[in-house]
């Protein structure tokens, strides 16, 4: 992919000669990319998508932030801290009296080899000599997005020393109390806490399976309230906050596989106080910083948004829509993951002769995608003998005859550890794999996360833009996160399943509970969900039978549907009903993938009115998704509706083609009607003033 390189060579070239040593930044220095543009005037770095500026001043020190700026409300969130003098710090090495040498600034179009879209990438590369250190400050500048993207990288000079910096954030016994002692900063915002504010922050768990019950939400937030902050919020277990004054705000979120649950890789903190908000955790233990090349930290999100936390989720989804695309041609499909039927071991659903008696009845309902689970390996478990070719006698001849015949790709299911780069890409090759379920992964160093990723891109290089991979959460190793590693691909949910064991049987609430909180600060369209028949789960430990295929199909529409069951084992009706849903589903879904999705009426407790809408980028239109619970009593229930207050709709009903008028209350309530418990209503909207 092509990049434009832009670099103030003066600079570069004084230093390299030994000559003048430059202490501030390129004066008149600018570059534009659509609405985005990045310039420098006097000390000042600019940085600006036509939606948030931000400034940083060049000080002894290095870059420190001195204004966030929403610019469609021309409201500027910030207040100067003389006593900051930086946006990053390394305890032991790089502190504020610390000198930091002006090396270069950078300035290019990118779109990091088409995995993202373009922005303007700005690096800011100073030099730290007595701690040793070079320091390449990054700024991810994407057009028309309401938030920036910030990020450190990091080399060591002769004579680094690691010993006794911080690895990870660490604890000190102060008058019998434990409190916090921050590790390394990479971000710096000067929010002003003195002033009326709620901060909110929110995280995700991992090891989704093992949170399949009403008690284990996946979803962790905590609103704090109170002002001023006369000591410091130490917040380790979540992924973002947002800080909110009266409606309108800024979001913060940290790129990287941090979990409620399971902090990872040295992914730090939040601490919000007297002088503002610092984001802690380089991703990068000392000892892993190198002379040969400049190693990445996790970055940061700062985006502003206004409207309450439906303009965060908004902004939020927004932005990271602009991080992690969604390619419709290499990321829309139907999977069929063949692990579904499980009781609980799933290998004998990756036999040759099971798959070339389910690839049609597949092809009949509308899966776009078989993906065979663990078992067509050779020798599965097997240890050193465990080799990820094909175990069939004639490898994939018959499976891919089978599947060309019938217009279904394939997928395959990999131990990434265990997986040889040489036998993927043979694969990769041989049988088309338009999807990789990545599982059993533990990436608990920098190295780990730079050779996964760079073969995953090898990979995905060698066939652009047809294949692709879904990671896998599960278990509770330090794998992936919520906000990490999304432009390959989406995130595998909950293994959950119609037999054994029994803590992950299907229960539909649940289901539907798990899925509506995973929509409220995640984009759906990244997310692959598994539905599971309901006539073949186990009435002991769930209500699954009392629920028709339909209902629970659709609770998927919002995300990358996963057909997590057999087509062999449908009824004559089930597999009309699902067909029917599919075909149904398949005329909206690019227009679905386009909308972002939020969660909307009441939280599912299995006797609730809960569902989702769909919002167009222009906001003047797209779905509503409802569900009408098993207990539930109410056939007509008000639902209060994102950014729709005061709106007049033009409303089709799709399973029924049938077209009605509604007005949305002043205050966003509108009515729906749902006639039967255990039923679902699957609507499009049109904003027609």
């Amino acid at each position: 992919m092509k990049k434009n390189l832009v670099i103030v060579s003066g600079v570069i070239l004084s230093l390299l000669s030994g000559g003048i040593t430059a202490q501030t930044l390129p004066d008149g220095y600018s570059k534009k990319l659509k609405g985005a543009k990045v310039s420098v005037v006097g000390d000042t770095l600019i940085a600006s998508t036509g939606k948030i500026e931000r400034k940083w001043c060049w000080n002894k020190t290095g870059l420190k932030t001195i204004s966030i700026k929403d610019l469609s409300l021309n409201q500027e969130w910030g207040k100067e801290r003389p006593e900051i003098t930086c946006d990053w710090n390394l305890p032991g090495a790089i502190n504020p009296n610390s000198q930091a040498t002006f090396v270069s600034l950078e300035a290019r179009k990118s779109d990091d080899d088409g995995f993202i879209n373009p922005h303007l990438e700005l690096i800011t590369h100073l030099r730290y000599d007595s701690a040793r250190l070079e320091i390449q400050h990054v700024v991810w500048v994407f057009p028309d997005a309401p938030g920036i993207r910030t990020q450190l990288r990091v080399k060591a000079m002769d004579g680094f020393n690691p010993e006794g910096l911080p690895e990870k954030e660490t604890t000190r016994n102060y008058f019998g109390h434990t409190l916090s002692v921050p590790s390394g900063q990479t971000e710096y915002v000067p929010l002003d806490f003195s002033v009326k504010n709620e901060r909110l922050y929110w995280g995700y768990y991992n090891n989704p399976g093992s949170r399949h019950d009403q008690s284990r939400d996946m979803l962790k937030e905590e609103r704090v309230v109170g002002y001023p902050v006369f000591q410091d919020e130490d917040i380790n277990w979540a992924s973002g906050v947002g800080v909110d004054y009266d409606g309108n705000g800024v979001c913060v979120v940290k790129e990287s596989h941090k979990c409620v649950n399971q902090q990872g890789h040295n992914t730090g903190s939040f601490y919000a106080g007297p002088k503002g908000l610092s984001v802690t955790g380089w991703g990068l233990q000392p000892k892993e910083i190198v002379t040969d090349r400049f190693r990445e930290c996790w970055a940061t999100w700062t985006i502003v948004y206004e409207g309450g936390n439906d303009g965060m989720q908004l902004a939020l989804k927004r932005f990271d829509r602009a991080r992690y695309p969604v390619f419709p041609e290499r990321d829309i499909m139907i999977i069929n993951d063949t692990w579904g039927p499980a009781d609980p071991g799933g290998a004998q659903f990756a036999k040759e002769d099971y798959l070339l008696k389910e690839i049609p009845l597949l092809a009949d309902l509308g899966v776009d995608v078989l993906r065979i689970d663990d078992g067509w390996q050779i020798n599965p478990w097997g240890g050193e003998k465990e080799v990820f070719l094909p175990s069939y006698p004639d490898q994939w001849k018959n499976i891919k005859a089978a599947c060309e015949k019938n217009k279904v790709d394939l997928g395959l299911w990999i131990a990434i550890r265990r997986a040889k780069q040489k036998d993927l890409l043979w694969n990769l090759e041989d049988a088309n794999v338009v999807t990789w379920k990545v599982d059993f992964d533990h990436l608990n160093n920098r190295e780990a996360f730079e050779n996964r990723f760079k073969n995953i891109r090898e990979i995905m290089k060698r066939r652009w833009m047809k294949t692709q991979f879904s990671f896998c959460p599960e278990y509770d190793d330090p794998r992936y996160g919520w906000y990490y590693a999304k432009e390959y691909g989406s995130i595998y949910f909950q293994n959950i399943q119609e037999a054994l064991p029994e803590h992950l049987i299907m229960v539909p609430y649940h289901v539907l509970r798990q899925h509506w909180l995973m929509s409220k600060y995640f984009n759906s369209n990244k997310l692959q969900v598994l539905l599971q028949n309901p006539k073949r789960v186990d009435t002991r430990y769930s209500d699954a039978d009392k629920h028709g295929h339909g209902y629970c199909f659709a609770m998927g529409l919002p995300f990358i549907p996963v057909f997590f069951q057999s087509a062999q084992y449908l009824d004559e009706a089930g597999r009309q009903e699902l067909k029917s849903l599919i075909a149904l589903y398949k005329e909206h879904r690019k227009e679905m993938f386009d909308c972002y999705s939020f969660p909307i009426g009441e939280t599912p407790t299995n006797e609730a009115w809960a569902g989702f809408q769909f919002i167009n980028d222009k906001q003047d239109g797209g779905y509503f998704l409802l569900f009408r619970e098993l207990h539930n009593q109410q056939p007509a229930h008000e639902i209060r509706l994102k950014f729709l207050a005061g709106k007049k709709l033009g409303i089709t009903d799709i399973r029924t083609g049938k077209t009605f008028t509604k007005q949305v209350s002043p205050d966003g309530m509108l009515e729906f009607e749902i006639g039967s418990p255990a039923d679902y209503s699957y609507l499009k909207y049109k904003v027609l003033e």
